[in-house]
């Protein structure tokens, strides 16, 4: 998939994008999102070996919770945009958009779907744009993305 001329292109020009499995953001707060860059295997196939991953885990709880994060995928669409999210959203956070890029390794509500998706052979990129107030730019192009999708992107709950 090129992403040249696609439907949200405009929302996103000003971002960064490099390559999710490479990316060095900056400690610095802002909004990101993830972009796909070329799709690999169809999410179905995808599910059903995950599926098969989680029943061999015997283990509920995991289990449950990676089934959540990983049925995700069945919304994507179209767009190569599948999470906004931002970076320092609270006063004095220490969160940042290369601290979010590090939770992608182990505590982010999209690393299960993200590491599905890598595994069946899809490039993704993370893009980011910089903001001192990034609560407002990702609620504004949330709701600009909803206006034009009629829902949020496919791996955002809320």
């Amino acid at each position: 998939m090129n992403n040249q001329g696609t439907c949200c292109d405009n929302l996103f020009s000003d971002f960064t994008f490099q390559d999710i499995r490479t990316a060095i953001p900056p400690e610095r707060k802002g909004v990101y999102v993830i972009r796909v860059k070329q799709r690999g295997e169809p999410v179905a196939e995808i599910l059903q070996q995950v599926e098969k991953v989680i029943q061999h885990l015997d283990w509920l709880i995991v289990g449950k919770k990676m089934l959540n994060r990983t049925k995700r995928l069945e919304r994507i669409g179209p767009c190569p945009i599948i999470y906004i999210g931002s970076a320092g959203t609270q006063q004095g956070s220490k969160h940042t958009l290369k601290g979010r890029y590090s939770d992608f390794a182990g505590r982010h509500t999209a690393m299960y779907p993200l590491w599905a998706l890598l595994y069946f052979g899809w490039d993704l990129e993370y893009g980011w744009m910089e903001e001192e107030n990034p609560i407002i730019l990702e609620e504004t192009l949330k709701n600009r993305y909803r206006q034009s999708h009629g829902r949020l992107p496919a791996l955002v709950h809320r």
